[in-house]
């Protein structure tokens, strides 16, 4: 047997055992490009689809994620007009109005407006739900906030250091001492909304970070990084044994 039919049989075996390995790798390759170009898509489109914008609302996808249910929920008022309570968080309608840096004790409506308050701060807002204002001891108000209620259509504030009544502008605070007439004090609801929690829930997540993670294959945990190098590799692997079964049957000239 000459050496080139040895060379020639042993072409032939390389190219046998090549070719499903080529094919199965191939496979696998195209449904992880699969997978990149649509992710990848979506990320570079994410304004133009919201994604940035849209909530997760799975709940089997934040626990995924570990996002917990708020610590704090209270409701105040009867839906369709109640204002609910998240942590840190304030809802109207179902949508969220402020996020702030504490935790948030309590909100109600007066007038044409919505007022809310945490442990140092008051919020004002239009019917809207659209802050207009926001004051703290810089702007006169008074500090560590317990309750708020609306008397006659003002202000009232129950504070650690007594009961203040703001004018109508709402901005200068009177302090009433001594309470001559029981305050009645903003309580939450004794039912909560379910759907509000989960709504809370899906603040802290939106598709964009899902994409992202699912893109970069941190989606599932840091091994699944390693998964995606592999399918890389195996792409490098399906273009080395494409070129190098398409150079072996290439026809001589």
């Amino acid at each position: 047997m000459t050496k080139t039919s040895r060379r020639n049989r042993f072409r032939l075996k390389i190219l046998r055992a090549l070719r499903p390995w080529h094919r199965r790798l191939g496979l696998v390759s195209a449904l992880f490009i699969l997978l990149l170009v649509l992710t990848g898509v979506a990320i570079n489109h994410s304004d133009d689809f919201g994604l940035d914008q849209t909530p997760v609302t799975q709940s089997w996808l934040l626990d995924y994620y570990g996002i917990a249910a708020p610590s704090h929920v209270a409701q105040f008022g009867i839906a369709p007009s109640a204002l609910y309570i998240t942590d840190n968080l304030l809802w109207q309608n179902q949508h969220m109005i402020l996020e702030a840096n504490t935790t948030l004790i309590s909100a109600s409506y007066v007038d044409n407006m919505l007022v809310a308050i945490d442990a140092q701060q008051l919020y004002l807002f239009n019917d809207l739900g659209q802050l207009q204002e926001t004051q703290n001891a810089s702007t006169g108000l008074p500090s560590g906030l317990l309750a708020l209620a609306i008397v006659d259509g003002r202000v009232w504030l129950n504070t650690d250091n007594g009961v203040y009544q703001a004018d109508e502008q709402l901005i200068d605070w009177q302090a009433i001492a001594p309470l001559t007439t029981p305050v009645t004090w903003l309580s939450e609801s004794e039912v909560v909304d379910k759907e509000v929690v989960n709504l809370a829930r899906s603040a802290n997540l939106h598709w964009q970070r899902v994409i992202l993670d699912l893109h970069s294959g941190r989606l599932f945990g840091h091994l699944t990084v390693w998964l995606w190098d592999l399918f890389a590799l195996a792409l490098l692997m399906v273009s080395l044994s494409g070129f190098w079964i398409w150079l072996k049957q290439k026809p001589p000239r």
